[in-house]
C-alpha cells in the first residue's frame, strides 16, 4: 500500500540502530515550501531478512540522495527520479533505522526525506511511555515554586537532591504535574537541585528520569538609588576595532539548529565595552525549525555591528544596565535608552513594540518602525538602508531592579511593507554603530553617538 505521511521540517537526525519505539514506521519528511515529496513503495518495516524499498521522489529538480555513514546496512542506487533501496539482512535481534534525505542540487539543502526501518529477529518489545516535560527548569531568584509533568502509563516516584526544593506528590500513577517548592534565593549564589522521577516497572526504557532545576543567584539588599542625572548606566560601542571584544559574551557561539529554539539558548549577549554594566541580548521569540530557510542566527560583522538574520514576529531585543553596585532604581528614576537598528535588506521585520520595565511590570512605550527602500540607488542621496534612531525613556513608579527596555517583532510584515510567510535567508537586522572605515558614500550608515542608557532625571 503506497502512502504518504508529510511532517513539517526538523533538524534532520541520522538515526543508527535503535530500539524500535524511536521509529514506529517508515516517516516521509516534506519540508515547508518544498518543492518535492516522496512516495514509497510500503510503509511497513522491512523483515529481518532483508528486501527492497522503491521511492519515487515528485516535483523535484535534479537531486542526490544522503545516506548516513552508520547506515552500511543498506545500498541505495538511482535512476532518474527513482530511488531504490536494498536492505541486507539483520542479523540482531533488535530494529534498526536509517533516515536518507534528498538533496536539491541547485540549492544544495534536503527538500524532503524518509526513513527506513527494518526488524530484528526476535520479536519487539512493546514499550510502556515513561517522558517528562522538560529536563531542565530556571526560577529567578523570587520564584518559591516550579513545575514540570509527566506523560506515564506506569506507577513513579520522585525524590530531591536537595532537601529545601520539596517535590508535590511524591509518587502518583499515570499522567501527572509534579511542582516543586523552595524558597527565595537571598544568598549571592545559584542553587541546584536534581529532582528525580523513577520507576520499577520493567516495561519502561528509562526507570530514571531527571529534571534539574536552577535558581539564579540572590542579589545583596541594597537600598533603591536614584543616580545623578547624566549618569549613563551602560554604554557600548559597534566599530571595527572593537569587533573581538564585541564577541566576548558569545554572541556567536550557538548553532543554528539550537538557535531554532525559543528563548536564548546559550545566553548569548554583547557586553557594554564603553562604561558601566549593561547587557544587549536577542531572544528568539518562537520555535522556527518548521521553515524551509534556517537563517535564524547572530553574529558581529565586519563593521563591529550586532547583525541578526531572520528576525520573526514575537523575536525581542533586550536591552538592560545595572547601577555600580547592583542596587535598585528607586521610584521616580527617568531612564532613557538611545541606539540605532537598520535593516540592511527588504526581508527585516518591520514592526516593533517597546516596553520598559517599571517594578515588576513591562509597560508599553512609543512603537518603532524600521525603513528600507528596495528601489533606492543605495547612496547617501537616495539611501535603501535607513538608521533608525531610537530614543525611548521613562520615568519609573517603582523600584526596579535594572534599568531594562524590551523591543518585540509584532507583525510579519517586512521593512518595505510586505507581509511574509517564510523566513528570509540573507538580510539583516544590524545594531548600527560608528563604524571607522566608512567610505564617503557609506557615511550616512553610520550613527552620531554610541548606544546607551542613561538617567535623565
Amino acid at each position: 500500500m503506497k502512502k504518504y505521511l508529510i511532517l513539517l521540517l526538523s533538524a534532520a537526525l541520522a538515526l543508527a540502530a535503535c530500539t524500535p519505539e524511536v521509529n514506529p514506521g517508515n516517516e516521509v519528511k516534506e519540508y515547508a515550501g518544498s518543492r518535492a515529496s516522496v512516495e514509497l513503495s510500503t510503509t511497513d518495516r522491512l523483515p529481518a531478512e532483508g528486501g527492497t524499498l522503491i521511492a519515487k521522489v515528485h516535483r523535484s529538480p535534479e537531486f542526490t540522495v544522503s545516506v548516513p555513514k552508520t547506515a552500511d546496512w543498506l545500498s541505495v542506487s538511482q535512476a532518474d527520479s527513482t530511488v531504490t533501496v536494498n536492505v541486507k539482512a539483520n542479523s540482531s535481534a533488535v530494529a534498526r533505522a536509517a533516515h536518507l534525505s534528498i538533496i536539491d542540487k541547485e540549492l544544495n539543502i534536503s527538500v524532503t526525506s524518509f526513513d527506513v526501518v527494518q526488524l530484528g529477529t526476535e520479536k519487539e518489545v512493546v514499550r510502556k511511555n515513561f517522558q517528562i516535560s522538560t529536563q531542565s527548569l530556571l526560577a529567578k531568584a523570587d520564584d518559591t515554586s516550579a513545575s514540570f509533568t509527566i506523560t506515564s502509563e506506569v506507577a513513579w516516584t520522585v525524590s530531591s537532591s536537595n532537601p529545601a526544593f520539596v517535590p508535590s506528590p511524591a509518587s502518583g500513577e499515570g499522567d501527572g504535574t509534579v511542582t516543586v517548592s523552595f524558597p527565595a534565593n537571598t544568598v549571592p549564589e545559584e542553587v541546584t537541585a536534581l529532582i528525580t522521577v523513577s520507576t520499577t516497572d520493567e516495561g519502561v526504557l528509562n526507570n530514571e528520569l531527571v529534571v534539574t532545576i536552577t535558581q539564579e543567584a540572590g542579589k545583596a539588599d541594597n537600598p533603591a538609588v536614584k543616580p545623578a542625572p547624566g549618569t549613563v548606566l551602560a554604554e557600548w560601542e559597534f566599530e571595527t576595532a572593537q569587533t573581538e571584544a564585541l564577541r566576548a559574551g558569545g554572541i556567536e557561539g550557538v548553532s543554528l539548529d539550537d538557535d531554532n529554539l525559543p528563548g536564548n539558548v546559550g545566553n548569548p549577549y554583547v557586553p557594554a565595552l564603553v562604561s558601566g554594566k549593561g547587557k544587549l541580548e536577542y531572544y528568539n521569540g518562537s520555535d522556527k525549525s518548521a521553515y524551509a530557510t534556517k537563517k535564524h542566527k547572530r553574529r558581529i560583522g565586519t563593521r563591529g555591528e550586532l547583525c541578526v538574520y531572520g528576525s520573526w514576529k514575537d523575536d525581542y531585543i533586550l536591552w538592560t544596565a545595572s547601577t555600580e553596585n547592583d542596587a535598585p532604581l528607586a521610584a521616580g528614576t527617568k531612564i532613557q535608552v538611545n541606539f540605532a537598528l537598520r535593516p540592511n535588506g527588504a526581508g527585516v521585520m518591520r514592526d516593533w513594540k517597546c516596553e520598559v520595565l517599571d517594578g515588576d511590570t513591562w509597560k508599553e512605550l512609543e512603537s518603532v518602525q524600521l525603513e528600507f527602500h528596495p528601489s533606492a540607488a543605495g547612496t547617501e542621496a537616495d539611501p535603501k538602508q535607513v538608521n533608525a534612531i531610537i530614543i525611548r525613556s521613562a520615568t519609573l513608579t517603582k523600584d526596579t531592579p535594572d534599568a531594562c527596555f524590551r523591543f518585540t517583532c509584532t507583525s510579519q510584515f517586512n521593512s518595505a511593507g510586505v507581509e511574509l510567510t517564510e523566513l528570509v535567508k540573507g538580510d539583516a537586522l544590524r545594531f548600527a554603530g560608528k563604524f571607522l572605515e566608512a567610505t564617503e558614500t557609506e557615511a550616512y550608515l553610520q550613527v552620531p553617538e554610541n548606544p546607551k542608557i542613561m538617567v535623565v532625571e
